[in-house]
């Protein structure tokens, strides 16, 4: 990942550098489209912060993925690496200094979530506990309810967050109105610099019609001539076929991009497990990883499986979306999950369905393919 992470000041633009010169004990929402530097800024103020006058602080993300790729980019700087928490472990933490133990083993993800935000609640409304910490910096903070994110800020002094509401994937309230109320500032960045051309094209074709929505493309300032972007749908294609054609393609890529990480990501778990037991039959079991498996998951190996929402976040140079006719299982959060993975890849982007696949995202990938006959009038009849 050698052009993930910054390492000097001459990486960066002007609207990035600019962040930096906010008054350290501003509260500050930063937003921007994927690949604007959005997670990459929230950890150099993270380090502006603790070698300033808040040691006390800590980077809070959703799941331990997103946690461990966070870890990696932070080891160039001064705060501890354990300073990275997911919003679980942190909640946790301090119930457990004030003696309360949740139990979470039994309860689903959003029950368990609100379970430890309403003992936190309690605590706060009881004046048991305040604003605790020097900072807490949220990264991915459009998925947070808007209970979480009054939680957050009666727990700080300053409260910095990310957020782009095209990214939220948890079926959740909005916390748009509370987070903007909670923070006061927005920096808002333009220009990104990680999809290619073609990735941009499909991103923006999924929210075409949406007035709220500005384009990707417009915006890009990714360096085709370094990189040519390629983006294509592969159908109709059953599951074992969609397998074997991404495990050519992968062979290929690892020759072409030996350096770069290879995202291979499905809507479940259960598309996954199928798709690492053929890797591993095809002999490139030792280059893969179960990134979304914390007890399995080692970053140094270069292609990388998940689920699309465990991959918020993160990028690679090629991504691999499997599997796509079970998004219609998640009517309410499919659009946000399948452009939060169009926009994980940087030069190439393959797309696998059988017969079903969102009309929308059928719709965005057409200008990518060659032009389609007109039907004749007996099939338009079905004969």
């Amino acid at each position: 990942m050698p052009s993930t992470w910054w390492r000097d000041a001459s990486e960066l633009v002007k609207e990035q550098s600019d962040l930096l010169d906010i008054d350290p004990d501003q509260r500050l929402l930063i937003s921007g489209p994927p690949g604007s530097g959005k997670t990459n800024l929230l950890l150099l103020r993270a380090n502006q912060l603790y070698l300033g006058a808040h040691p006390n602080l800590y980077v809070v993300v959703f799941g331990s993925l997103l946690k461990s790729f966070i870890q990696m980019g932070g080891t160039q700087y001064k705060f501890p690496s354990e300073n990275v928490v997911t919003h679980a472990s942190l909640f946790n933490m301090i119930l457990r200094r004030e003696g309360i133990e949740v139990n979470d083993a039994a309860l689903g993800l959003m029950e368990a979530r609100q379970h430890r935000a309403n003992h936190l609640e309690d605590l706060i409304n009881a004046g048991k506990i305040g604003a605790q910490f020097d900072a807490l910096l949220l990264d991915e903070a459009q998925d947070y309810t808007p209970q979480e994110i009054r939680i957050f800020s009666q727990l700080t002094h300053v409260l910095v967050a990310t957020a782009d509401v095209r990214q939220k994937i948890y079926d959740v309230a909005d916390c748009s109105a509370v987070l903007a109320n909670a923070i006061g500032q927005e920096y808002k960045l333009k220009y990104h610099f990680r999809n290619g051309h073609d990735i941009c094209k499909v991103a923006d074709g999924i929210y075409k019609g949406y007035p709220v929505y500005e384009p990707m493309l417009p915006t890009s300032n990714y360096r085709e001539a370094d990189y040519p972007s390629e983006a294509l749908p592969k159908y109709p294609l059953q599951f074992p076929d969609q397998i074997a054609e991404m495990i050519a393609q992968v062979r290929r890529q690892r020759v072409a991009y030996p350096e770069d990480l290879i995202g291979i990501l499905t809507p479940r778990n259960e598309e996954l497990d199928v798709i690492e037991a053929e890797l591993n039959r095809a002999g490139l079991g030792a280059y893969c990883t179960r990134a979304n498996a914390s007890n399995r998951f080692d970053y140094t190996r270069p292609i990388w499986l998940s689920t699309l929402a465990a991959a918020k976040g993160l990028e690679f140079r090629a991504v691999h979306i499997l599997g796509i006719g079970h998004l219609q299982r998640m009517p309410k959060v499919a659009m946000r999950l399948i452009f939060t993975g169009v926009t994980r890849a940087k030069t190439a982007l393959t797309l696998y369905w059988h017969r079903t696949a969102p009309g929308y995202l059928k719709s965005a990938c057409l200008p990518l393919e060659a032009p389609k006959p007109a039907p004749e009038r007996n099939q338009i009849f079905g004969i």
